[in-house]
């Protein structure tokens, strides 16, 4: 199916030739951003691999509820491999930014870090904002799957959480490291045959003495962006991008 219009997100969509409604922001999205009325056609999303082409048939008097016939759905499978990007919160807007780009590089999960050297500690509030921000992404670069947004974890918590993909093959990465590699240097299996590529990102302070003993005990890859130091949300989106177009190059 070839999106060439926004894309609308329905947690649940009906199966082809079935009814369906779309209900509060996304639908005075529709009506009021995109003035589409009735017999105009609109593109969905579910978040977690399906597309559909509906038709609207009907809208309640304050464009609040549009009533949708499905035309034509298409599943599309899950990304392999899996990108999962596991970064220090950055200030203010930039962690918007670092949502935002990295969702459109084709990260599919995030973990807030807990490092020692942290400036901005997780709160549960940041979580609504974060799951906006990831949504909208997903909408304007068209990505079929909505990222999941885990819980902040230390760097010990995350490996140990990661322990079995590991095992399985999974590949762990830190990401901006001045003295680390080149990915192309890095002489990765094809990462067509991993089920997931995981991205550490640290704070703009670094990380801590302990926490690069405890990585190097772990003989975790580095990889080198640039010969500068960035920041958080520069460092996450040239990851992902690096990453993404090294995925694409091996398909």
């Amino acid at each position: 199916m070839r999106v060439d219009s926004t894309l609308f997100y329905l947690s649940l969509i009906p199966e082809s030739g079935c009814y369906g409604e779309i209900a509060g922001s996304e639908a005075l999205h529709a009506s009021k951003s995109r003035r589409l009325i009735v017999g105009d056609h609109l593109y969905l999303m579910d978040g977690k691999g399906t597309m559909a082409l509906a038709r609207i048939l009907d809208q309640s008097p304050h464009d609040e509820i549009l009533k949708i016939q499905v035309e034509e759905t298409e599943y599309i499978p899950s990304p392999r491999p899996r990108l999962t990007l596991a970064s220090a919160i950055a200030k203010g807007d930039r962690q918007s930014a670092l949502l935002g780009m990295s969702v459109q590089m084709g990260m599919n999960h995030y973990t807030p870090l807990e490092c020692e050297r942290s400036v901005v500690r997780y709160t549960p509030n940041m979580q609504q904002r974060w799951n906006k921000i990831i949504l909208q992404s997903c909408k304007q670069c068209r990505q079929p799957y909505l990222p999941i947004l885990g819980q902040p974890m230390t760097l010990e918590k995350l490996y140990e959480s990661k322990r079995e993909p590991v095992s399985k093959g999974a590949c762990v990465i830190i990401a901006g490291d001045p003295d680390g590699k080149s990915l192309d240097s890095m002489n990765l299996s094809n990462p067509l045959h991993l089920e997931e590529i995981i991205l550490m990102i640290g704070p703009e302070g670094g990380f801590s003495s302990s926490e690069k003993q405890f990585l190097n005990d772990q003989k975790i890859l580095k990889l080198c962006l640039s010969d500068h130091i960035l920041r958080i949300e520069t460092a996450a989106v040239a990851a992902c991008a690096a990453v993404h177009q090294h995925i694409i190059s091996k398909r």
